[in-house]
């Protein structure tokens, strides 16, 4: 090897695969399938960083998919993902097990960073408390004691008078052109 070549070692890319499965399986059956997806990136060199359990849920949409030459809907199928690092080179393997696992109503495989793991199922919405002035800005107390939010009230106190004046004005010849069209 000569002094001025560099060796360009392959690295491992992360990338998260969604998935649903066909909604017909069983709750242990859809487990057992996510860790057969595992054992099958594994088996390449994959390593995992973090997974969600599949469960069941309604889709946004009813999907097709066609099992034994037969069009198959689904209306709810059981939701999962798993994040892991592979060589570029062994998705595809991956890709074709999918695509060929009649089970596997829909899946995508996407590129990204091992940092983004945000999760935000089961954690709760909470009104904010009026004693926490996240903007700096005097807030307005709703009905509840929390901050009220809706986009009128917002608009009304921020606005000064005279442009408060300068709107109506605006909405009333507004009003006046629309009553004078439709007569």
């Amino acid at each position: 090897m000569n002094e001025n070549e560099t060796v360009i070692l392959d690295e491992k890319e992360i990338y998260e695969i969604s998935f649903i499965f066909d909604n017909r399986l069983e709750e242990g059956a859809a487990v057992e399938k996510l860790e057969t997806l595992k054992k099958d990136i594994a088996s390449l060199g994959g390593s995992f960083i973090s997974e969600e359990t599949p469960y069941m849920r309604e889709l946004s949409y009813e999907m097709v998919r066609v099992v034994n030459n037969v069009n198959i809907k689904f209306a709810q199928g059981y939701f999962g993902w798993v994040k892991f690092e592979l060589l570029p080179e062994n998705l595809e393997e991956i890709n074709k097990k999918l695509k060929l696992d009649e089970e596997v109503v829909r899946f995508l495989i996407v590129k990204t960073d091992k940092g983004n793991d945000i999760f935000t199922k089961d954690i709760p919405v909470m009104r904010a408390d009026s004693s926490i002035n996240v903007s700096g800005k005097e807030e307005v107390e709703g009905d509840e004691g929390g901050i009220d939010t809706t986009v009128e009230d917002n608009i009304e106190e921020n606005l000064d008078k005279e442009t408060k004046e300068e709107l109506e004005a605006e909405i009333e010849d507004l009003d006046k052109d629309s009553s004078s069209e439709e007569e």
